[in-house]
């Protein structure tokens, strides 16, 4: 992006979550270092807004005009009500702002959301740009970001995106939908492959084999950070309560999307369906807040 045309961007950002909070610092951060405007931040929360020194909050009175604005939601519910204030907002805006969501949104909404705001007398950009990662790759930078919407668009924020992640698979399509859809089903492939896990260490535990050895082996051969980061939650088995209820609250919703979006393009997924069926397991007949509560849920289906 030429150093002009970056000079006339003015970036806000709303949600400041596990991942959008770090997200956030490392964009402030390649502005500052370009000597470009800070960035203009809202949060539900005004204290975690507060803690992005540097940034222009929202939350303090200042409302500077943007063009630019990310947002990073914790759901489909989430990303429904910020953008009814939004459209409401864009529809008076003097000129085309771009938007760009970065969560995981059912493909239906991401469509609506661009048709809706393209309707708009001026116009309005959204991309649907979801990002891969636990929140320690985004404190590190290293998300991978998925890029669909107005090509012209994405290649002018690239920079803005490469400055948040190791890498940005740009699937070259207007169809915002795609995005949504490859996110829904890399995160049903790491979901599914939890499970997978959750049930080797089953069988290697009832079996008199050192589950580490499981570890060692995703080390090995199939050495995927997520992999390999969940096989050491699994067999270490650590008390985590927030982090277990939030995994069987997104493995849930997101697997139960993938095979909703599925049924509507008839595709058949049986192994979607028993994976989600693990979680619902695990949610309704409770669960321990280990990070094996799973091995739990595949042994209670044989009681």
């Amino acid at each position: 992006m030429a150093l002009q045309q970056q000079q006339q961007d003015r970036i806000g950002w709303i949600g400041l979550g596990l991942l959008g909070f770090e997200m956030a610092q490392h964009l402030q951060k390649y502005l500052h270092a370009h000597q470009l405007p800070n960035l203009t931040v809202w949060n539900r929360t005004a204290e975690k807004a507060e803690k992005c020194h540097l940034f222009i909050s929202a939350a303090d009175g200042s409302r500077a005009k943007v063009n630019i604005i990310f947002t990073s939601l914790t759901n489909d519910a989430a990303v429904e009500q910020v953008y009814k204030t939004l459209l409401r907002c864009a529809l008076n805006a003097q000129e085309q702002i771009t938007f760009v969501e970065t969560g995981t949104l059912y493909p239906e909404l991401s469509l609506r959301l661009q048709k809706e705001l393209a309707s708009q007398p001026q116009h309005h950009i959204y991309l649907q740009c979801p990002v891969f990662g636990r929140p320690e790759a985004a404190r590190a930078a290293q998300l991978v970001w998925i890029a669909s919407g107005d090509q012209d668009a994405v290649d002018r924020l690239s920079p803005y995106l490469a400055s948040m992640s190791q890498k940005i698979l740009d699937l070259k399509t207007t169809d915002v939908s795609a995005a949504s859809t490859l996110k829904l089903l890399g995160n049903s492939i790491l979901i599914t492959n939890t499970s997978i896990l959750a049930e080797s260490v089953n069988v290697a535990r009832k079996s008199g084999l050192d589950p580490r050895h499981l570890v060692s082996f995703i080390d090995a051969l199939v050495p995927a950070p997520l992999l390999m980061g969940y096989s050491r939650q699994l067999v270490e088995a650590e008390e985590d309560e927030a982090g277990v209820n939030m995994m069987i609250d997104i493995s849930t919703k997101d697997m139960g999307c993938i095979r909703k979006w599925a049924k509507t393009k008839h595709a058949p997924t049986p192994i979607a369906d028993v994976v989600h069926q693990n979680f619902v397991n695990a949610r309704e007949k409770g669960h321990s807040n280990k990070w094996d509560f799973l091995v739990d849920s595949i042994n209670s289906q044989g009681e």
